[in-house]
């Protein structure tokens, strides 16, 4: 089971590390533009480019964001409860986001897919393979659902959820154990 919870912290923080490598892709390609206009030079497919890199920070992370607190819960409901009536309730919220969830990562891989079979191409400047960051954001969305899946089952199983653990715990320390 050890073995297990490796793997899959490792894979949401390969999440983490994609959305973090994407952000600098994103300061990259600003810097060039700057650059080139400074110097008088065009830097084709740029806005592509940052359009593409702004989808996989954003997605990308999303399953170690969420299994380190940093999504924003309400708890409106949910927080006011004990017993079996959070346990049942937090069961449901957990089941429901991962519906969602898994039904946005099974449509962002089919576009994806339906991208790689017809060999669509961006509309800009540079005609870049579409289905490379449609598979980036799939991947960061099928992560999210693994990780909502790997909360519903310690939740199921009487443990605590990572996003509850995570909160009773200050930053700092959150931050010390990742190093």
């Amino acid at each position: 089971m050890r073995a297990l919870r490796s793997v899959l912290d490792f894979l949401y923080l390969l999440g983490g590390v994609g959305g973090a490598l994407a952000l600098t892709a994103i300061a990259l390609v600003i810097a060039a533009q700057v650059g080139g206009r400074f110097l008088g030079l065009t830097v084709a497919g740029a806005d592509d480019l940052t359009s593409f890199a702004v989808a996989a920070s954003a997605l990308l992370p999303l399953a170690y964001a969420f299994r380190h607190g940093a999504h924003i819960r309400v708890d409106l409901i949910i927080g006011r409860l004990r017993g079996r009536a959070r346990f049942a309730l937090e069961a449901v919220a957990l089941l429901l986001a991962l519906a969602v969830v898994l039904a946005l990562g099974w449509a962002l891989s089919d576009l994806a897919t339906d991208s790689l079979e017809f060999d669509d191409v961006a509309q800009g400047t540079v005609p870049w393979k579409l289905w490379i960051p449609q598979a980036v954001s799939a991947v960061g969305v099928v992560l999210f659902a693994l990780s909502l899946l790997d909360d519903l089952v310690v939740h199921l199983a009487g443990g605590t959820p990572s996003y509850r653990r995570a909160g009773e715990g200050s930053a700092l320390d959150r931050a010390a154990e990742e190093l």
